[in-house]
């Protein structure tokens, strides 16, 4: 009987041991985040919403899925644009403390397509207004740290991510009337990009 309680106290003992380091190293995170708290870009404002499935691959590792939308305005006093992009990426990050703890820094790539208008200023050469769709390649790189709130699962996210769109776009002018329908040429001031953001990471 002595035997038996001792097996089953050291089995007990084993199995809290484990439970409390699969608990201390977690495999997967929920990652929610806002993005565009500082403005970074100069003539352009934008907000960036976005959600993360992060999952360990080795110990320093982990892979992840993101899914985005971006709203911004960019506004020179020349020429306006105003756009709506929505995006999923798939990446990779790296957590040289392990355990998808402390500093990370990271890639992906995504598939991302947007609405937009554009507008020239009355006084300008053109003073054409459009509008158009863009899809795109979306190359990301972010650095960022993981601050974990003792005593729970939980994760504060300060991060900064830089990044390019490499895109082709469909566009079509709505004035003056002359042009209305017309195919255009507009470029979106949009390609190139510098945000900072912050996430809540749940990890189970």
């Amino acid at each position: 009987m002595k035997r038996l309680l001792a097996q089953f106290a050291i089995t007990v003992v084993l199995g809290a041991m484990i439970e409390s380091a699969a608990a201390a190293e977690p495999a997967d995170s929920l990652n929610l985040g806002y993005g565009g708290i500082i403005r970074t870009m100069h003539d352009c404002d934008a907000n960036v919403y976005f959600a993360e499935y992060e999952h360990s691959l080795t110990p320093t590792t982990a892979i992840l899925g993101r899914i985005d939308k971006v709203g911004y305005k960019f506004d020179d006093g020349n020429y306006r644009e105003d756009g709506t992009l929505r995006g999923m990426d798939v990446g990779a990050r790296y957590y040289p403390s392990g355990a998808m703890h402390g500093f990370f820094a990271g890639g992906s790539l995504g598939y991302w397509n947007g609405d937009w208008m554009f507008f020239h200023a009355l006084g300008r050469p053109g003073q054409d207004q459009g509008t158009a769709r863009t899809h795109a390649v979306r190359l990301n790189f972010d650095v960022g740290d993981r601050i974990p709130i003792p005593g729970s699962g939980i994760s504060i996210m300060p991060e900064m991510n830089i990044g390019k769109f490499f895109s082709s776009r469909t566009c079509q002018y709505v004035s003056p009337a002359s042009m209305t329908a017309n195919q255009c040429t507009q470029k979106s001031e949009v390609n190139v990009y510098l945000f900072v953001g912050v996430a809540v990471g749940t990890a189970f």
